[in-house]
């Protein structure tokens, strides 16, 4: 029976027929103020909350407030292959805002002409953050009993795998929430627009994912100014680099290994 997030489809092997759930993967086309800006594959579960979150890893906002609506738009599929499910979405903001992303928008376009290949495109790519000094990390012995509830929180994982999960924890290490996305990045933006939304401040808190980390994840994080970004998975050398340079504690808790601090 098909869950939120996942959908049931059948499939043969050489015992026979069988059904099994699959995690779903939607594009969602954001538009600021009915101007295009991005399309997203994402799991459509808690779709304001990335919406939210997205906006704000990506500067458009600094606060939830900054967004007077959302209009969402679901449209059915005519085709697979060139027009399947999707969803719109368009934020509409304040006028401070939209002063805001109209100036993220042209670098935005300016950067899609070339990828990454061209020196301008690369330094928007990895815009300048500020270094800060956030408070101490949680203990070894806190950080590994956290990891030991994290797959009991991933709902969807649960019945189809194939999905990533993001955890919050406030400074004293206890779960504030909880989000699952087919996207690393996505799982990220989720979890910063769930807090947003429920006005949890996230500055000092931490945040634990199931993913490998990458300099995308480093950056979101230090936007939200959280002192800790854990991962099940080992970091990449250029995120090591990043986290030490802007002070944010990077951890990576092994399986079967204490947990590896990167400061």
């Amino acid at each position: 029976m098909a869950s939120l997030g996942t959908v049931t489809n059948s499939y043969m092997d050489s015992h026979g027929l069988h059904e099994t759930e699959l995690v779903q993967e939607t594009p969602i086309a954001i538009s600021i103020n009915d101007v295009n800006y991005a399309v997203i594959m994402v799991t459509d579960v808690d779709v304001e909350a990335f919406v939210t979150g997205f906006a704000f890893s990506e500067g458009l906002i600094n606060q939830a407030s900054e967004i007077l609506d959302i209009e969402f738009r679901s449209i059915e599929a005519c085709d697979p292959l060139s027009s399947p499910h999707h969803i719109l979405a368009n934020l509409v903001l304040t006028n401070r805002a939209l002063q805001r992303s109209r100036s993220i928008m042209r670098q935005r376009r300016g950067a899609s002409g070339c990828g990454l290949c061209g020196i301008e495109a690369v330094e928007q790519a990895f815009p300048k953050l500020t270094p800060y000094h956030p408070i101490p990390t949680l203990s070894d012995e806190k950080w590994l009993s956290v990891k030991a509830t994290f797959s009991e929180h991933q709902v969807i994982g649960q019945a189809s795998g194939a999905i990533h999960g993001a955890m919050l924890l406030d400074k004293s290490g206890k779960i504030v929430a909880f989000a699952e996305d087919i996207g690393r990045h996505n799982a990220l933006d989720k979890l910063i627009g769930k807090a947003m939304i429920a006005q949890h401040a996230l500055k000092d808190c931490h945040i634990l994912m199931s993913s490998r980390c990458s300099t995308e994840l480093i950056m979101k994080a230090t936007r939200t100014q959280v002192a800790s970004l854990a991962h099940l998975a080992s970091p990449s050398h250029l995120a090591v680099q990043q986290a030490k340079q802007l002070g944010l504690h990077l951890i990576h808790l092994p399986r079967h290994a204490p947990p590896r601090h990167f400061n």
